[in-house]
Protein backbone atom coordinates (compact mmCIF):
# COMPACT_ATOMS: atom_id res chain seq x y z
CA UNK A 1 0.00 0.00 0.00
CA UNK A 2 1.54 3.27 -1.15
CA UNK A 3 1.11 6.49 0.80
CA UNK A 4 2.62 8.57 -2.00
CA UNK A 5 1.05 10.68 -4.75
CA UNK A 6 3.29 12.62 -7.13
CA UNK A 7 6.18 12.52 -4.66
CA UNK A 8 4.12 13.63 -1.64
CA UNK A 9 4.15 11.23 1.30
CA UNK A 10 0.96 11.10 3.33
CA UNK A 11 0.23 10.07 6.88
CA UNK A 12 -2.71 7.78 7.43
CA UNK A 13 -5.15 9.43 7.86
CA UNK A 14 -3.95 12.27 5.62
CA UNK A 15 -3.28 15.60 7.32
CA UNK A 16 -4.96 18.71 5.90
CA UNK A 17 -1.65 20.47 5.25
CA UNK A 18 -0.38 17.50 3.21
CA UNK A 19 -3.55 17.42 1.09
CA UNK A 20 -3.39 21.21 0.58
CA UNK A 21 0.24 20.93 -0.55
CA UNK A 22 -0.76 18.24 -3.08
CA UNK A 23 -3.60 20.41 -4.42
CA UNK A 24 -1.25 23.38 -4.78
CA UNK A 25 1.28 21.15 -6.57
CA UNK A 26 -1.40 19.85 -8.96
CA UNK A 27 -2.55 23.41 -9.68
CA UNK A 28 1.04 24.48 -10.39
CA UNK A 29 1.55 21.53 -12.74
CA UNK A 30 -1.71 22.30 -14.52
CA UNK A 31 -0.72 25.95 -14.97
CA UNK A 32 2.59 24.82 -16.49
CA UNK A 33 0.86 22.27 -18.73
CA UNK A 34 -1.45 24.91 -20.19
CA UNK A 35 1.50 26.51 -21.98
CA UNK A 36 2.81 23.26 -23.48
CA UNK A 37 1.04 22.52 -26.74
CA UNK A 38 2.20 18.90 -26.81
CA UNK A 39 0.24 18.09 -23.62
CA UNK A 40 -3.44 17.19 -23.97
CA UNK A 41 -5.00 18.81 -20.89
CA UNK A 42 -7.91 16.38 -20.69
CA UNK A 43 -5.63 13.37 -20.51
CA UNK A 44 -3.29 15.20 -18.14
CA UNK A 45 -6.08 16.04 -15.69
CA UNK A 46 -7.51 12.53 -15.90
CA UNK A 47 -4.10 11.11 -15.02
CA UNK A 48 -3.93 13.36 -11.96
CA UNK A 49 -7.42 12.35 -10.89
CA UNK A 50 -6.59 8.67 -11.39
CA UNK A 51 -3.53 8.92 -9.12
CA UNK A 52 -5.62 10.63 -6.44
CA UNK A 53 -8.39 8.06 -6.85
CA UNK A 54 -5.97 5.15 -6.55
CA UNK A 55 -4.64 6.61 -3.30
CA UNK A 56 -8.08 7.30 -1.81
CA UNK A 57 -9.27 3.74 -2.52
CA UNK A 58 -7.07 2.63 0.37
CA UNK A 59 -8.76 5.03 2.82
CA UNK A 60 -11.90 4.31 4.80
CA UNK A 61 -15.00 6.30 3.73
CA UNK A 62 -14.64 8.97 6.43
CA UNK A 63 -10.95 9.56 5.63
CA UNK A 64 -11.75 9.60 1.92
CA UNK A 65 -14.48 12.20 2.42
CA UNK A 66 -12.17 14.43 4.47
CA UNK A 67 -9.38 14.03 1.89
CA UNK A 68 -11.65 15.19 -0.94
CA UNK A 69 -13.06 18.02 1.19
CA UNK A 70 -9.53 19.31 1.87
CA UNK A 71 -8.38 18.77 -1.73
CA UNK A 72 -11.42 20.40 -3.32
CA UNK A 73 -11.44 23.23 -0.80
CA UNK A 74 -7.81 24.06 -1.50
CA UNK A 75 -8.32 23.94 -5.28
CA UNK A 76 -11.30 26.27 -4.95
CA UNK A 77 -9.34 28.61 -2.69
CA UNK A 78 -6.45 28.99 -5.14
CA UNK A 79 -8.59 29.06 -8.29
CA UNK A 80 -8.40 32.12 -10.50
CA UNK A 81 -11.55 34.10 -11.10
CA UNK A 82 -12.62 33.81 -14.72
CA UNK A 83 -13.88 37.22 -15.77
CA UNK A 84 -15.16 35.88 -19.10
CA UNK A 85 -17.35 33.27 -17.39
CA UNK A 86 -18.59 34.64 -14.05
CA UNK A 87 -20.47 32.27 -11.71
CA UNK A 88 -23.81 34.03 -12.18
CA UNK A 89 -23.62 33.35 -15.93
CA UNK A 90 -24.00 29.63 -15.21
CA UNK A 91 -27.50 30.18 -13.78
CA UNK A 92 -29.14 29.97 -17.22
CA UNK A 93 -31.82 32.04 -18.89
CA UNK A 94 -34.48 33.68 -16.75
CA UNK A 95 -38.12 32.66 -17.06
CA UNK A 96 -38.99 36.22 -18.11
CA UNK A 97 -36.65 36.04 -21.11
CA UNK A 98 -38.16 32.71 -22.21
CA UNK A 99 -41.74 33.99 -21.91
CA UNK A 100 -40.81 37.18 -23.78
CA UNK A 101 -39.19 35.21 -26.63
CA UNK A 102 -42.18 32.85 -26.89
CA UNK A 103 -44.55 35.86 -26.91
CA UNK A 104 -42.66 37.48 -29.77
CA UNK A 105 -42.66 34.22 -31.74
CA UNK A 106 -46.41 33.80 -31.13
CA UNK A 107 -47.10 37.37 -32.32
CA UNK A 108 -45.06 36.85 -35.48
CA UNK A 109 -46.86 33.58 -36.26
CA UNK A 110 -50.26 35.15 -35.58
CA UNK A 111 -49.76 38.19 -37.77
CA UNK A 112 -47.98 36.24 -40.53
CA UNK A 113 -50.19 33.17 -40.87
CA UNK A 114 -53.28 33.04 -38.71
CA UNK A 115 -54.72 36.55 -39.19
CA UNK A 116 -54.43 36.52 -43.04
CA UNK A 117 -55.96 33.03 -43.15
CA UNK A 118 -58.94 33.98 -40.97
CA UNK A 119 -59.64 37.26 -42.84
Amino acid sequence: MSNTIDGFNFDLPPVQSQVAALAQHHRKLLDEAIFHQEIHLGNYCLAQRKRVYDFTRTLDPDQKSKFYDYYDGELRRIADDDELHPPHAEAGVSVFAIVLALGIIAAILYFSFIQPTVS
